[in-house]
């Protein structure tokens, strides 16, 4: 059976290759690209990575470093490309790259920084099809190498974004932590896959869990955006089907202001016999609920949150009244105990190939690297000490979709690998012609989506429930047999917030 992957939908031809690079080549040219900071790790195999570096800009397109979400996925990604290239098992004659970008946690800006993806597989030329007119070899212009694949993004706005940039030019893309039901849509996103489930089955188990208190009254509260949207519609499905009834819908829009989320909770207290309230938010709307249950200082309702807050600890801190009697959702995931150690060893001085790690230093540190100091500051600047380290004393634990990342780099490494052996090493060669120009959608059907390792993830005991998931094959695809179980079930983690103190 043959499967023809078209560039375009909706339309009856497919537009040229050499419009696609024209267009695309003009964007570049007016944005500017070149300026782009990158976290760089040279190979003979490229693999592109998108992550929330930084939070999203209220005034300005980037606000501040993500230190967990952001930094530690991004050194992630590192590590597993580093993992990878130590191992003689995997690629074994090949070295694997990467180019890291930032999306600032936006879906317009995260597009803008993929065309940087973009550029460096339209500026890869073959330099032996041309001849200088004195018959010398040419000299290239541009010799960054083409993109063969991208581990990102995290949220499932951006990804939505980014993929339909990708299946364009027919870039295969890995996400570990877009969650949207969107995205199983094969016929609009035919070159992505991820290594977590859709919100579906994080929805179901804020049912389940709803339905363990005896509730049938709930209010409900939820991001705009793919990830807020698509968890309240399989929420509301649930509930219904469940007698289950909404008391509240509210939906936090994007760059909510102080007075949004007051408005929130005060429509939230309107129905006060509503006492269990679900939030499928991104992390930065659940704090602005709990920050506006602070300011409003009636404390009534019991959270029941998706893994948007998770078990993210910051997320509460200065907040464990509003936090108190929590209970989140969280994708089962094990901890690297190896990532740890990696972490641990990292310092600005041994870590210069990531260009935002002294940002993330001086915010984990609450210090001034010696380097940054201005001549003319005042006594009072505290300089970073050159024997500080991450531990848990600074708060460092482990961020529960680091696995998940380490899993997209390794699912990328295991099809590059299965390319290797079928075209390269019968005709004893590394990297040879046949996989450099392996076209981008033979890589995603035949190869990525046909991946399949065991991961299994340790039951742990909970309050309310005790869960179990082996994950089979870690790609979602869209034939009959599913890349899950069937009775593929998420991890439900109670928080409990340390009681409050005070007044």
């Amino acid at each position: 059976m043959t499967t023809e992957i078209t560039s375009f939908r909706g339309g009856g031809n497919r537009l040229p290759a050499s419009h696609l690079i024209g267009i695309a080549s003009i964007v570049l040219f007016f944005l500017g690209l070149g300026q782009t900071r990158k976290a760089i790790l040279e190979g003979d195999v490229m693999l592109g990575g998108l992550f929330p570096v930084h939070q999203k800009g209220l005034k300005t397109k980037c606000g501040a470093i993500f230190k967990d979400r952001g930094i530690q996925r991004l050194e992630a990604m590192l590590f597993a490309v580093e993992k990878i290239n130590s191992d003689p098992t995997l690629l074994e004659k090949i070295k694997l790259g990467a180019i890291i970008l930032d999306t600032c946690s936006s879906d317009s800006y995260a597009l803008n920084q993929s065309l940087e993806f973009i550029r460096a597989s339209i500026n890869t030329v073959d330099a032996t099809t041309f001849e200088c007119a004195d018959g010398s070899a040419p000299t290239m212009k541009f010799t960054t190498k083409a993109i063969t694949g991208v581990v990102g993004g995290s949220y499932s706005e951006v990804s939505l974004q980014v993929a339909n940039l990708l299946r364009l030019f027919k870039i295969p893309q890995i996400s570990p932590a877009s969650t949207g039901t969107s995205l199983s849509d094969k016929t609009r996103y035919d070159f992505f896959a991820r290594t977590v489930p859709p919100d579906t089955f994080q929805a179901i188990a804020l049912v389940d869990l709803v339905q363990s208190f005896n509730w049938s009254y709930v209010s409900l509260v939820s991001s705009e955006g793919q990830y807020g949207d698509s968890g309240m519609t399989a929420f509301q499905k649930e509930a219904r089907s469940r007698n289950i009834c909404i008391a509240v819908n509210e939906k936090v829009p994007h760059s909510a202001t102080e007075e949004v989320f007051d408005s929130i909770y005060q429509n939230l207290l309107q129905k006060i016999s509503a006492r269990g309230v679900v939030l499928f938010t991104r992390a930065e709307d659940a704090a602005g609920v709990l920050r506006a249950a602070m300011r409003s200082r009636k404390h009534v309702f019991t959270w029941v949150a998706s893994d948007g807050w998770g078990k993210q600890e910051k997320l509460v801190e200065d907040l464990e009244r509003a936090a108190e009697g929590a209970i989140t959702v969280e994708l089962a995931s094990t901890e690297i105990a190896e990532f740890n150690d990696y972490m641990k060893n990292l310092t600005p001085a041994t870590n210069i190939r990531n260009p935002w790690f002294e940002e993330y230093w001086e915010s984990v540190f609450s210090c001034t690297l010696p380097e940054n100091v201005k001549p003319n500051s005042n006594s009072s600047v505290v300089v970073c000490s050159p024997n500080l380290r991450l531990d848990e004393s600074v708060g460092y634990n482990q961020e529960s979709k680091v696995q998940f990342v380490v899993d997209a780099v390794y699912a990328f490494a295991h099809a590059l690998d299965k390319v290797w052996r079928d075209l390269c090493e019968p005709k004893g060669e590394a990297h040879c012609h046949e996989m450099r120009t392996l076209d981008g959608a033979t890589l995603y059907l035949d190869y990525i989506l046909n991946v399949s390792f065991t991961a299994e993830i340790d039951a742990r005991k909970e309050r309310q429930l005790k869960r179990e998931q082996r994950l089979k094959k870690i790609l979602e695809a869209s034939t009959p047999s599913s890349i899950y179980e069937e009775k593929f079930e998420p991890i439900i983690r109670e928080q409990r917030w340390k009681k409050y103190i005070g007044g």
